[in-house]
């Protein structure tokens, strides 16, 4: 199996430290001379591009408190299902006080009831196909992930959907070991080492949520995946769909989209491969991201916010182009909405070729999903699966890359039913940005004249959202001084971070600090933070990611990301 791998690029320096420190200012909080900004990342985006454009639709289901809770019980449910961090010698009596917390949460011990019914349960009930599976899985699954022998050592990224009363919350667990068959010795197994994503399904039942189904699998496995579509682009010419074998087979029929024909496939790629583009991010002439769009109207790409901001940071300019070698000229980009994850990007001419959006309400779990993209920018890869959940996100069993961001989701028809974002990549269930933002931008730009559109340049918008003048402002910072106590025993930073401080803010165990490298033509950022990446190793922190923009770092209590953006240092740090 092959696995990720992450090159570390060490920077190293030595007599120049004593220099940097003379020529920069030190840490430094004092709360009587700070002030406070209510305005956001959003708005300062927003407030670029002209008030006629603004996209108004928002996140109907984004319910910070909820997805706390949900986060919380996805700790609790691993926890339950896996054992504490490292704990390589439990006893017997912990064993099963965990096995019994973790049967006790199963949601067909608390579903209605239907005497008549031949299951025992309510089977009207929207959520019992959930449930039916449960009382098979739950147990069995316990079982199985004990028997490999799971070590993790800390929580990862955890995502949460929220789709009415049902919520399916992923979980990464890095760096964990595990058993593994030995095939070179039937009979035997091997420890390796690989990152786990676990997939928890919880339900609803009288306002308490209730887990009904978990999987998990491997990145290697996905990874292995992905590896072959690659292999199989090519250029202009239609590669058969390819679809992962899903876990989610014990949850979900399949049989809609087991009996869509190659034909209608090939409808869907034939109708639609001059309405996908291909975005490429250069620095340096050299690609540094990369991302799909779609024409939703004559002229006008949408893609993925999150694709513009990291193009934003790390590259110079942007291309476009399509499958068929056909290159676009970019007049600028005409709006955005951080919220929904969109951007929208007007060419300098016509393309005469658009999107057909499908209709919401007759997009229905176990629908057929089918996406077209370019993952290396040399073809399209048609991908197919079902639809899993349906709410401000459309839920899909296709893994995506990050390549796939932009992409579309059609359904049998060849109708664009969602547009595939970054929030959830390189695991079985992937989502897509919904019909009710992706109409609101078409029915826009379908009433104003092409050639009036006004819209920012790239570097322009670069300009006015990065390089703001700090030295014209007062310091931000609203960080309790009881919390800062906390966090700045971490890595000792005031002694270790010697730079001018311009940002702080702190929410929700979340802690992030912005710093001005004034000699940054000289010495870079993370040159500069070397002393404090040092102190976290010597603290313990194992080291999760090393670049030369970014660095990881993690122990069981906190997690800490070193960026570098332009001419400014970033720390975040985060209470797991």
């Amino acid at each position: 199996m092959k696995k990720y791998s992450l090159i570390s690029i060490i920077l190293c320096f030595s007599i120049c430290m004593i220099t940097v420190y003379a020529l920069t200012l030190d840490f430094n909080f004092d709360s009587s001379k700070l002030s406070f900004s209510s305005n956001s990342k959003k708005s300062t985006i927003v407030n670029q591009f002209d008030t006629k454009y603004e996209l108004s639709h928002s996140l109907s289901n984004k319910d910070s408190k909820v997805e706390r809770e949900i986060k919380d019980l996805t700790k609790k449910t691993t926890y339950l299902l896996l054992g504490d961090f490292n704990n390589k010698n439990e006893s017997n009596e912990d064993y099963y006080k965990r096995k019994q917390d973790y049967y006790d949460m199963a949601s067909y011990k608390y579903f209605p009831e239907d005497k008549n019914s031949s299951s025992g349960y309510d089977e009207s009930n929207p959520l019992y196909k959930y449930v039916s599976a449960a009382e098979l899985a739950i147990p069995q699954l316990f079982n199985s992930f004990n028997e490999l022998g799971i070590i993790y050592n800390s929580y990862g990224d955890i995502r949460v959907t929220i789709s009415g009363d049902l919520v399916i919350s992923t979980v990464t667990l890095p760096d964990v070991q595990m058993k593994d068959d030995d095939k070179e010795n039937p009979g035997n197994y091997k420890i390796v080492k690989t990152n786990l994503v676990i997939y928890y399904y919880f339900i609803k039942i009288d306002g308490t949520y209730r887990l009904t189904y978990l999987f998990g699998e491997t990145t290697d496995n996905v990874s292995k995946y992905f590896n072959e579509l690659e292999d199989n682009e090519t250029k202009t010419t239609m590669t058969m769909a390819a679809s992962y074998d899903s876990n989610l087979s014990s949850v979900y029929n399949f049989d809609k989209l087991n009996a869509m024909t190659n034909e209608e496939i090939n409808n869907i790629y034939n109708s639609n491969i001059k309405n996908v583009v291909y975005l490429r991010a250069y620095y340096n002439n050299k690609v540094v991201s990369n991302a799909n769009g779609i024409f939703i109207n004559d002229g006008i790409i949408l893609t993925t916010w999150s694709f513009i901001e990291k193009s934003l940071i790390n590259s110079q300019y942007l291309t476009v182009k399509d499958n068929l070698g056909v290159t676009y000229n970019i007049d600028g980009i005409i709006t955005a909405n951080p919220e929904t994850d969109v951007a929208v990007i007007k060419l300098k001419e016509k393309s005469a070729t658009s999107v057909k959006l499908g209709n919401k309400d007759t997009v229905k779990i176990e629908d057929p999903a089918i996406t077209l993209s370019s993952k290396s920018g040399t073809g399209l890869i048609i991908q197919k699966g079902i639809i899993v959940a349906n709410g401000d996100y459309v839920q899909t069993s296709i893994p995506l890359t990050e390549s796939d961001a932009g992409s579309p989701l059609f359904d049998k028809n060849g109708n664009v039913i969602g547009l595939n974002t970054s929030k959830s990549i390189n695991s079985n269930i992937s989502m897509a940005i919904n019909l009710d933002v992706i109409k609101e931008i078409q029915d826009k730009f379908n009433t104003i004249d092409f050639n009036s559109i006004k819209t920012i340049s790239f570097e322009q918008l670069k300009r006015e959202y990065y390089y703001t003048k700090y030295n014209d402002e007062k310091v931000i910072n609203n960080i309790p001084k009881s919390k800062w106590n906390k966090y700045k025993k971490i890595g000792n930073i005031e002694k270790n971070i010697k730079l001018q401080l311009v940002k702080a803010s702190y929410k929700d165990g979340i802690v992030s600090l912005r710093y001005k490298n004034n000699i940054s033509n000289y010495i870079s950022s993370m040159m500069l933070s070397i002393s404090f990446k040092d102190q976290l190793i010597q603290d313990g922190y194992k080291e999760k990611l090393n670049s030369s923009s970014k660095c990881i770092y993690e122990n069981n209590k906190y997690q800490v990301i070193i960026m570098e953006e332009f001419d400014y240092l970033i720390i975040v740090m985060v209470e797991l």
